[in-house]
């Protein structure tokens, strides 16, 4: 049997070179693709994640991919068929980077909603960076469309622990809780005063103003990452 480095790599130069395939086909040189993903990796880094000598986390895959016009997901799905036609071992390469977590559902990105249990399997699969941070996470499902410019309905999101509102900047995304209640929104904090703002195509949607003085109101989280709903439904 082979050894599993070798798998490994060999899945990893499978997706390189639909990378590569689809980066000649748009015309896009490494250093144009470099500068479309902001500068996070250089030419040469995309050079070897192309020839598969380097293995690339699937945070960066899916940004390049994004600038391809693939989805990141059919490419994973692609190279592990690719990899399993070749006559090498079945893996489940697409968890290796990634780290399971529970998710709550009707999280209301809309009015305030009670939130509420999921069955047990609700996991979500969320990249292994975000466990570094040593905080705690927390997922949810999202229902309604008041954020849908950052997070379309039915997203999964994950929000981090903060110790304090007083650690959030204005016009960050928050999970709230307000009187029992939870929402996700833009967070704007003015002495007693707390707008939780929608940022979305419908307009229909209003800010959610609260006054600390008469309403119990507290932040669960910070969102830190999302999964949007055509993904969530590929792999969920």
């Amino acid at each position: 049997m082979p050894e599993k480095n070798l798998i490994d790599m060999e899945l990893y130069a499978i997706i390189g070179k639909q990378i590569k395939n689809a980066r000649n086909l748009k015309g896009i040189s490494l250093d144009t693709l470099s500068e479309l993903i902001n500068g996070e990796k250089t030419k040469s880094t995309l050079k070897r994640y192309e020839d598969g000598s380097s293995r690339i986390e699937m945070d960066m895959l899916e940004k390049i991919c994004n600038q391809i016009g693939l989805n990141y997901v059919d490419v994973i799905n692609n190279a592990k068929d690719e990899l399993n036609k070749s006559g090498l071992v079945e893996i489940p390469i697409v968890y290796n980077d990634y780290f399971p977590l529970h998710y709550s559902t009707n999280l209301s990105a809309g009015t305030l909603e009670e939130l509420l249990d999921s069955e047990p399997d609700a996991i979500v699969y969320v990249p292994i960076k975000y466990q570094m941070i040593k905080k705690r996470l927390h997922a949810f499902k999202v229902n309604g469309t008041s954020m849908n410019n950052i997070i379309a309905d039915n997203s999964i999101v994950v929000a981090e622990d903060i110790q304090s509102v007083l650690n959030l900047k204005d016009g960050q995304i928050v999970v709230a809780w307000v009187n029992g209640l939870a929402t996700v929104k833009r967070l704007y904090v003015n002495g007693n005063q707390i707008t939780l703002m929608p940022d979305s195509s419908d307009k229909s949607h209003q800010p959610i103003m609260i006054n600390t003085d008469i309403d119990t109101v507290s932040i669960i989280g910070r969102v830190i990452w999302h999964m949007n709903p055509d993904d969530v439904e590929k792999y969920y």
